[in-house]
């Protein structure tokens, strides 16, 4: 039973988290995966590769999560798409060619011309943009839109005896959606943590929302998990 009343996101309205939940929102199991806070989204210049101003709204926000989080002894994984020089590691991915020729039939190519820099190690491209602590890991080998393809980040949850995986970060519909299909079919206990994250707009947000809720996981908010985990961790602690 919820410590604090929590509420989740049932299509569209903030609703109690019914009994039978109390392990997805059990502090101790949880952790932070937040994907693609880097400058290939975020740098606010116009050749960025592949701009989310809608993330970069989220920055400060993300960034003082993640301290709350740090603070209660909850780890930190920060996600990172990154490519080799030469982008034949991402040319082919259906994400992007998909992304291009929709961007193309809508005459919006010029806003694409800078794809090939996404990700792109040893560059600001590839670069966290929200703050990475010591004590925080970085799984930086992401080549497609889920988390977990290439990566080490099933090898990361497991070492760290965490089965409750919490997602924020960029985009909403798109890997963080992914990602949180793929860990649950891992068995992963997934809450979007829907205001650390955005999408491509509004609507998008909402409708990946509703399917993570539907089909997946839970669906929150930042004030909602942490008032339940400092409650719980006071619990603890008397």
């Amino acid at each position: 039973m919820s410590l604090t009343g929590m509420k989740i996101n049932i299509n569209g309205n903030m609703v109690p988290l019914p009994e039978g939940f109390e392990d997805y929102i059990d502090w101790n199991c949880a952790a932070i995966v937040e994907l693609d806070m880097h400058g290939g989204h975020l740098d606010p210049e116009a050749d960025c590769p592949a701009p989310s101003a809608r993330g970069r709204d989220i920055i400060d926000d993300v960034n003082r999560f993640n301290a709350a989080c740090r603070k209660l002894g909850i780890p930190v994984i920060h996600i990172v798409n990154t490519y080799r020089a030469g982008d034949f590691e991402g040319v082919e991915s259906g994400w992007r060619r998909i992304t291009e020729g929709h961007y193309s039939m809508l005459g919006m190519s010029e806003s694409t011309k800078y794809y090939g820099n996404l990700g792109l190690e040893g560059t600001k491209w590839s670069a966290l943009v929200v703050e990475n602590k010591p004590e925080d890991i970085v799984v930086n080998t992401k080549k497609r839109v889920t988390a977990f393809e290439t990566t080490d980040l099933q090898m990361v949850m497991s070492a760290l005896n965490k089965d409750v995986m919490v997602i924020t970060g960029i985009m909403t519909n798109c890997c963080d959606l992914c990602t949180a299909y793929y860990a649950g079919s891992k068995d992963y206990k997934v809450i979007l943590c829907a205001d650390m994250t955005r999408g491509s707009n509004p609507s998008d947000e909402a409708a990946a929302g509703l399917m993570v809720s539907r089909y997946i996981g839970l669906n929150t908010n930042a004030e909602e998990l942490l008032r339940e985990w400092r409650a719980q961790k006071a619990a603890g602690e008397a």
